[in-house]
């Protein structure tokens, strides 16, 4: 005999099959926030494109030089697409990632070409602007990046540190240590690797003047040879250019494990605090996803925990 109680429960499941869950209307975007976004994506497909051409996925009838430098202002999406654009594609890149001094650099391409001495190499350097303000590193990337000349020469007496490498009990400090002394230069002092092999691309935040500016000092000299030497293209973006690159980019993604009402609600606060970002990267982003994913009642306020408290970057 079926009870009252029983009826009631088997209502409420076939109510709750029917009526569809409601969930709040997103919010649309102003018609600036549309133009924003219509900049942005000009802005992946150029530099999407761009970096096709550096990971020698686009091939041109003319390849006049080997290497390449994308330089941006933060938030331009260079690292996001770099590495994107290398998995599609499966290319392997050597990374030398957030490193600030030429010493780590060498040391790191001299492992590199050590272990693999016929292999040609895509080196991918990014985030380490260090690299491109102090001389010697300006004078030493010039001559790595020459195509004519193709050696990396560090002038820095470096036995003592092939020594530690060599003492070590890791395998791998070891193996620096062959690699080093491998390239050791004749003199004992330095190394000097050939990077014949070796493609460069380069994304930093750092713009290199241009060898038609005003080269009224010898760092900016510098920089313009290695302007001269690499496939040069830079990107100066604005709050619009670069909130409509996060936010194409983010609309357009399946990866980001959040539906388009909450993409909308992440991209409008991100444009309506972006001056008190600390950061306005696609790593920033994630960031937001992952607080909005693990505090699903109060994610505003982790949000707003993270603002300056003063405007810290232009309108």
């Amino acid at each position: 005999m079926t009870t009252r109680k029983q009826i009631k429960s088997v209502a409420v499941k076939k109510v709750l099959k029917t009526t569809p869950v409601k969930v709040a209307a997103v919010k649309p975007f102003t018609s600036t926030q549309r133009d924003c976004i219509k900049q942005g994506e000009m802005l992946y497909s150029q530099l999407s494109l761009k970096v096709k051409h550096a990971l020698g996925k686009l091939v041109l009838p003319v390849e006049s030089k080997r290497h390449h430098y994308i330089a941006s202002t933060p938030g331009a999406g260079k690292t996001w697409t770099v590495q994107n654009t290398a998995d599609k594609y499966k290319v392997e890149l050597f990374k030398i990632q957030g490193v600030a001094t030429m010493n780590a650099v060498a040391i790191q391409l001299a492992t590199a070409a050590y272990n693999s001495p016929t292999k040609k190499m895509i080196i991918w350097i990014d985030d380490c602007d260090s690299l491109f303000i102090e001389r010697d590193s300006l004078s030493v990337m010039k001559g790595a990046l020459d195509e004519d000349r193709n050696i990396l020469a560090w002038n820095k007496n470096m036995s003592a540190q092939i020594a530690i490498y060599e003492r070590s009990s890791s395998a791998s400090d070891v193996r620096r240590g062959e690699a080093m002394r491998n390239f050791q230069s004749e003199d004992g002092v330095g190394l000097s690797i050939p990077t014949d092999n070796m493609r460069f691309i380069i994304t930093s935040n750092r713009f290199l003047a241009a060898p038609n500016s005003n080269l009224n000092t010898v760092r900016k000299m510098d920089e313009a040879a290695i302007h001269d030497r690499v496939n040069y293209k830079e990107y100066n973006l604005d709050k619009n250019s670069s909130w409509g690159w996060i936010a194409y980019t983010l609309i357009k993604s399946t990866t980001l494990n959040v539906d388009i009402h909450q993409k909308h609600i992440l991209l409008d606060w991100m444009y309506n605090n972006w001056e008190r970002l600390p950061s306005t990267s696609m790593r920033s982003v994630k960031e937001l996803i992952a607080d909005m994913l693990n505090y699903k009642r109060n994610y505003p306020d982790h949000w707003q925990s993270r603002l300056s408290s003063t405007p810290i970057k232009p309108t």
